[in-house]
């Protein structure tokens, strides 16, 4: 029989190990190509209402990527690990260690080009799919789905790039390995190198003492150490899992009669979470992101309509100068109808700074004006000044000079603080945050006697502002072919601000699309890779568990000619399956729960915002019945496999 006879023949015996490392790859390819059709997608890359969320889908993208190194790898380690003892008989016919070479990179090519093949296919069936509901449910029925040479590339390039690393560092092992040790490889244990219930203790308390630190310094440094102890928690909950097992041993150690009844199982699960450290950790802090991340976007996306709300006191909102955004209140009325219009002149005051290259900037309000804006009744003197903040209080920073000085025709004019206001009354405009009121003979001197330029802020309502869009549309581009066909304006801060910003129209409607688009396709795309993530990491911990099936049928038939009944088996083989399942779904649906108890500081608490509290509930229960039933399914195939 020729050696390409033996090789074939084993390769139908074991066809299954085959058939699952196919199917791993294939899937990786497919989830790629899948994300690929959202991430290059034109409209999300060029639209005008999608334009911050090329940026936001980098990040579940990064986490797909770094997902998928770590799936493949393993997948190939595991597959590796079933060849050697087939390499040591393969030497010990004849076979050299190039012909091994050549076997593996032949038989890797085709599992890589039928995994290709197969998982471009089936991406190009389910993304549609995927992309139809999406639609549906973020309402959002202009953008195209479609295919382009973008999503083949990087979908292949991504696959081919994780997958040759693999390829390549099993050919380096295998050229290194000798015969004795491939063929001894499945009698090869996992050296437990470190047993220390010290520093699990202290894993434990770097990790709770990093989130600590977190929740309480996290609202007065606005998040600026939230990367630190971010990464001091990863390293504690790392140091944590490796040890955790060694740590509850010594504690239980002090209730003999608890421990001698249960050292099997405490035994072998310190071996176990010693062994899958990697893969525990991986599992944690992915369910932790999914769970986190989802509950955020989803939060954002059912509060997009409040949100556009409180952004926007009026329905529609823009600036007005002389020579931009010019409309007369007839046309402006038969384009949206409006019920209420209040017109405030802004002067904009600016003073070059005497040290530095740049200018001092001033938004001056008549004060007038301002009690129609706010329904106030304020009195200022000639020589006084409010501070107005366009924002919400909570929001809000205090410092704020107690006088400002002026140059007017080379002379001093100082004017001081009486009194600031804070309180959300203008939409989001550039030049709208911060503005000096003061009386109205006062704002007339300024604006006649220093340098600067006047707008003016328009602030409409309509009937019915859900119904504006069309309305919005078309004020939006008369604007635009208007400001075009006029010369550009020339103010200081035009760096800083551009043209078409400063004149953009600000509406309810517009926020409330863009927020809902954004959001919508956020949560769908965190939604998608949380159930790869999901079906990953079970195939993950399924592939590792079966994969040392054989050794644990060994183990558990020693034992049972000792005497250990086919009951405490399976008693023992739950305990083991469910500990190594739900571990890691109690402590990243916790630490998911704590991140988002820390980043609600900011906003008065999680306590005060029940809508985090219950979208977080919500997604954290669907993930614990899915993760029950993959238990339940786990544990139905390894006890069909050990008991019989």
């Amino acid at each position: 029989m020729t050696f390409n006879k033996v090789v074939w023949k084993m390769a139908r015996v074991n066809y299954k190990k085959y058939i699952f490392y196919y199917l791993c790859n294939s899937f990786a390819v497919m989830f790629f190509f899948m994300f690929s059709t959202v991430y290059f997608n034109r409209r999300v890359e060029h639209g005008k209402k999608l334009e911050s969320l090329q940026d936001a889908l980098s990040i579940p993208g990064a986490a797909l990527i770094i997902f998928t190194i770590f799936f493949i790898s393993y997948a190939h380690n595991v597959f590796m690990k079933k060849r050697k003892s087939e390499f040591g008989l393969f030497m010990t016919l004849g076979m050299a260690k190039r012909d091994l070479s050549k076997l593996l990179i032949l038989e890797n090519a085709a599992i890589a080009i039928l995994s290709i093949l197969s998982g471009l296919l089936a991406g190009a069936i389910f993304s549609r799919l995927f992309f139809m509901l999406l639609m549906n449910f973020i309402e959002l029925e202009e953008v195209p789905f479609h295919f382009n040479g973008k999503m083949f590339f990087y979908s292949i390039g991504a696959f081919l790039v994780v997958f040759i690393l693999a390829v390549g560092k099993s050919l380096f092992q295998t050229m290194r390995s000798s015969l004795v040790t491939n063929m001894k490889s499945n009698r090869y244990a996992d050296t437990i190198k470190m047993r220390s219930p010290l520093i699990g203790g202290l894993g434990l308390l770097l990790m709770a003492g990093s989130l600590l630190i977190l929740y309480f310094t996290y609202e007065s440094s606005n998040g600026a150490y939230l990367p630190l102890w971010t990464l001091a928690m990863l390293l504690g909950l790392y140091i944590s899992i490796n040890q955790s097992a060694s740590f509850l041993i010594k504690l239980v150690k002090k209730f003999p009669g608890f421990y001698y009844r249960r050292l099997l199982f405490l035994s072998s699960l310190d071996y176990k979470f010693k062994q899958l450290t990697s893969i525990i950790m991986l599992v944690t802090v992915m369910i932790m992101i999914t769970i986190f991340y989802s509950t955020l976007l989803l939060t954002f996306y059912k509060a997009s309509e409040q949100d556009a709300v409180n952004n926007n006191p009026y329905d529609v909102a823009f600036y007005q100068s002389e020579t931009k955004n010019t409309i007369s209140d007839a046309e402006l009325d038969k384009l949206l109808g409006k019920k209420e219009h209040l017109e405030i002149p802004i002067f904009n005051y600016y003073e070059k700074l005497e040290y530095v290259d740049g200018y001092q900037t001033y938004d001056f309000m008549s004060l007038d004006d301002f009690n129609r804006l706010t329904s106030s009744q304020e009195k200022l003197g000639k020589n006084e000044y409010l501070f107005y903040l366009n924002s919400e209080p909570e929001y809000a920073h205090t410092d704020i000079a107690k006088s400002i000085k002026l140059t007017v025709n080379n002379e001093a004019l100082t004017y001081r603080l009486k009194d600031q206001v804070i309180e959300r009354s203008i939409n989001l405009l550039p030049n709208a945050y911060e503005f000096i009121v003061v009386n109205q003979a006062q704002f007339d001197y300024l604006r006649n006697e220093v340098q600067g330029y006047e707008l003016n802020l328009n602030l409409i309502n309509v009937d019915v502002w859900k119904e504006s869009e069309s309305s919005v549309a078309a004020l939006e581009e008369n604007f635009k072919i208007s400001n075009q066909s006029t010369p550009p304006m020339n103010y200081p801060d035009m760096e800083q601000t551009a043209e078409s910003e400063l004149f953009r129209v600000a509406s309810k409607i517009g926020d409330y699309h863009q927020n809902k688009t954004t959001n919508g396709m956020m949560f769908y795309v965190t939604t998608f890779l949380s159930i790869m993530f999901f079906f990953g990491t079970f195939v993950l911990l399924y592939l590792n568990l079966f994969s040392e099936v054989e050794t644990e049928k060994l183990k558990y038939r020693k034992l049972n000619k000792i005497g250990m009944s086919s009951k405490e088996i399976m008693q023992n083989v739950s305990r083991e399956l469910g500990t190594i399942f739900f571990v890691p779904t109690i402590l990243g649906t916790t630490l998911a729960f704590l991140y988002l108890a820390i980043l609600s500081t900011d906003v008065g608490g999680i306590m005060q915002n029940p809508d985090i509290l219950m979208h977080f509930l919500q997604i954290a229960g669907i993930y614990v019945v899915i993760q029950v039933g993959s238990f339940f399914y786990a544990r139905k195939k390894m006890l069909l496999h050990l008991v019989n």
